[in-house]
Parts: structure tokens; sequence; C-alpha cells
């Protein structure tokens, strides 16, 4: 029952009465494209759910003969390599020895990863439209604290290391600046966060990156389940087909919403209210973990500091 993207216009489109109406088409386009940043806000949908456990490929690469840096062929395509996956080449004029792996990465000023330097060179003769496939999981590498993420990630899930079994607890940054008085120790990461040190305006697409709380102590490595982002651009809806009239009629009612911005501008600027409190919660809770919420608190923090520990007898403290 999956639906193209093309007839899902003609259906938002239709309930104006403009499902031929070119103009009327483009409305319903910028609808959906709401309808899903609004249903990604809104919720953490399990049927969004991924993780590292498979390879990623990059195509249209340039592998020169003899060299290993290797550039990013479109921006952002390599915003997800970490050092120390394996690196294997399609079948082509250019090759690579087995077992390389990246050995670091170039980042532009804006924090996209431009560039990455192979443990080989590539040999063959020069392939120009090569594919990388880069291996599954992230490696842990000694001393190094921060990763980069898959390039889909929207939130995390769970984490765990594999070599040195351990479940870990993602936590916000704060919480460390408060507990943790020298973040330069080594050690086996326990807790971590996720944050992009370039903010989300100066960076391609906002790209997160993972951080532990102490410097690894030695070498791992991590499988992170966590929450992808819709893709918006595909020729198909990306909405399981349980929830496919549920997301179109959510699109059809932002396309109500802007024919009412002309009819009764008042209504509409009531919605949008109520949208700015939905991405209000939405910036304060960047992960569903359960144990993100089990560190101990005051009552202070915890809100509860409006009333006395105990009472004598019918001594009414607030009665002034």
């Amino acid at each position: 029952m999956s639906m193209t993207l093309v007839n899902a216009k003609t259906y938002v489109a239709r309930v104006i009465g403009g499902a031929a109406d070119p103009n009327v088409q483009a409305l319903a386009a910028e609808a959906i494209q709401r309808a899903y940043l609004e249903w990604e806000t809104n919720k953490f949908w399990r049927f969004l759910q991924k993780d590292t456990t498979l390879t990623t490929a990059v195509t249209g690469v340039t592998a020169t003969q003899s060299v290993a840096v290797v550039n990013a062929p479109t921006t952002g395509a390599f915003d997800f390599v970490n050092v120390g996956q394996t690196v294997t080449i399609s079948a082509g004029t250019a090759t690579l020895a087995a077992d390389t792996t990246v050995s670091s990465y170039t980042r532009g000023s804006d924090g996209v990863i431009t560039s990455i330097t192979l443990s080989n060179s590539f040999g063959g003769t020069t392939n120009v439209n090569a594919t990388l496939t880069f291996s599954a999981n992230i490696p842990i590498l000694q001393g190094t604290q921060e990763y980069n993420l898959p390039a889909d990630f929207s939130a995390p899930f769970s984490a765990r290391l594999l070599t040195t079994p351990r479940t870990l607890t993602w936590r916000d940054q704060r919480y460390w600046d408060r507990m943790i008085v020298n973040q330069a120790t080594q050690g086996t990461p326990a807790e971590y966060t996720t944050y992009n040190p370039y903010s989300d305006l100066t960076q391609n697409y906002g790209t997160t990156h993972l951080k532990f709380d102490v410097i690894p102590s030695s070498a791992d490595t991590l499988i992170l389940r966590y929450y992808r982002k819709f893709n918006t651009t595909a020729t198909t809806l990306d909405i399981p087909d349980a929830y496919l009239y549920h997301f179109l009629d959510t699109a059809r009612r932002f396309i109500l919403e802007t024919k009412l911005a002309q009819d009764d501008p008042a209504a509409y600027m009531a919605s949008v209210k109520e949208s700015e409190q939905v991405i209000r919660a939405d910036d304060e809770e960047p992960t569903d973990d359960a144990d993100a919420d089990t560190t101990m608190k005051s009552q202070y923090e915890m809100g509860s500091n409006n009333r006395p520990l105990w009472t004598n007898g019918d001594f009414d403290p607030f009665r002034y």
C-alpha cells in the first residue's frame, strides 16, 4: 500500500480541490515536508529505529592511483566516517589492499569532513566513479573521546561496548560538567552524550557527534541503536502502511492551515503558537533513553522544596 510522492501530493491537494492545479501541488509538497518535520519532533517513532551493524557505501568516489587521500564526492558524504573503520572498494579499475582502514580525516571550517586518508594507497588505475564500503559499528580508539555518528542519525536509543561488554547510559554534557572535575582522565566509558560542537546553523545538516564521559583507555567496538531521520526525498513516502493515511491527513491539515492563514489569520496564529510549544519540548528531549532520567536529584531540582520535610502536630508553617 506504500504510496509514491507524486500520488501523495495529489491526495493532499485534493482536500482543497486542487489535485490538477500545479500551484496547489506545490503547496501539497510543502505540506508533506512539514508533516515529516512535525512527526519527527512529536515522537520517537519505533519504526525509525535502526543500528550500526550494517556497512555503509559511498558512491561516486574518485579513487586515484597511488594516492591514499580521498575527497568527499558530495558535501557531507564522509561525515559518518571514523578512524579505524575498514574500507573496501567495488569492482573497477582501482584496487585496495585487504584490511585497509581509515587513518585520519580532515574537516572544513564548518565541521564537514572534506577528505579522508586511508592506511593504503589505491592500486590499479584511477577510477572516477568508485564505491567505497565502510565497515559496520564504530571502532573505539584508545585516547579518542569523540566519534562521528551515522549520516541519518536523529536521536539515540541505546549504546553498548562489545569488546569490554558494557551497556552505556546517555547523559547530558551538563551533568558531567557538574559531577566530573577532571574530564581528561582515561578509563572504560560508562556514559555517552550526543552533541554538535559546530551548532546546527554553521555545519552541514547539523551533524551530531558522540562523546564519552571518559577518554577510552583501550580499543573497543561500539554498537549504537538509534532513531534515524525520515527520508524526506524518497520517491515513495517513508511511512509504514499502518500510518500512511494518518500521515497524509497531517499534511492535509497543513495545507488547510495555509488556506486558513488567508481566511482567518487569528486562528492560524493560534495554531502557530501550539506548534512552537511542540518545538520547545523537542529541543529539551534529545533522547528517550530510559536510563537518562534515573540520576539522583535534590528536592529543589525535583520541584518539591515547597513543603516542609515534617510537621509537628497541627502546626501549619504556611498559615500566613
